[in-house]
């Protein structure tokens, strides 16, 4: 098994258990059950990390299970091939009025997150990696930043494969230079061409993305969302704020 994935995933899902407080006390009964819960996803996930055999990272027999809401999100087309699988974790930002209209909407103004390299885990235990997203995103963004950075002192190509970033003109961005692969011009500006909502509605919805300029990349599936969505109204919100996710983010070029 990869080193990195260990390096990675290991200290995350150690910060994914839920710890009581004696402020809590009074949820006693509902925050074991929480910790038992979370605990058993744990061992189990780690039982099954040990057992991986991520030696080979091929994608050539991997496809992307999209069979929930189908119809909304297309196959990728034919003449493109899988070429990367990303475990994105970041926010998705929001701006509502100022002053504050607790009738108001907030409105979607971009994303910001780092994808870590999933590939060899795609590679050998899809349904291991369709977990993962809901396990990460519940991680405070300040351990990750500090993960991140750890990982990044080992190199290119070493568990970071890049950043999704909204541009100045709105388009959704991908840059996957991070992972080594800045020879094969690994980068594309997109945009959507189909949506489906997640299973629930706290999640982002699962999207189609296709590049409108770049190289190496085509086609993108954001799936498997966790967070991220924004609240019904701007009550409690003014300016612009952000909802923590992770996702899936499945490359084709």
């Amino acid at each position: 098994m990869h080193l990195n994935y260990l390096v990675f995933l290991l200290p995350l899902l150690v910060t994914a258990i839920p710890h009581s407080t004696l402020d809590e006390s009074k949820n006693t009964d509902t925050d074991a059950n929480d910790v038992l819960t979370t605990t058993s996803t744990f061992s189990s996930t780690i039982s099954t990390l040990k057992d991986l055999d991520l030696t080979s990272c091929s994608l050539n027999t991997t496809t992307l299970n999209i069979s929930y809401n189908l119809t909304a999100l297309s196959i990728p087309t034919t003449n493109v091939t899988l070429k990367h699988v990303a475990l994105g974790r970041g926010t998705q930002n929001y701006t509502c009025p100022s002053p504050q209209n607790t009738t108001a909407k907030p409105t979607a103004v971009g994303a910001l997150a780092t994808l870590f390299d999933a590939s060899c885990i795609a590679s050998v235990d899809e349904d291991l990696l369709h977990h993962l997203p809901a396990i990460v995103q519940g991680i405070p963004l300040e351990t990750l930043d500090f993960l991140a950075t750890l990982i990044s002192l080992a190199g290119a190509g070493e568990g970071i494969l890049g950043e999704h970033y909204f541009t100045k003109s709105g388009q959704p961005f991908f840059d996957l230079g991070f992972g080594g692969d800045e020879g094969d011009g690994n980068w594309a500006a997109m945009k959507k061409v189909g949506s489906a909502a997640a299973p629930r509605s706290v999640d982002v919805p699962w999207l189609k993305l296709v590049a409108v300029d770049g190289a190496g990349i085509k086609e993108v599936y954001r799936v498997y969302t966790a967070g991220g969505a924004s609240p019904a109204t701007c009550e409690g919100h003014e300016g612009e704020f952000e909802v923590e996710y992770a996702a899936e983010y499945w490359f084709y070029g």
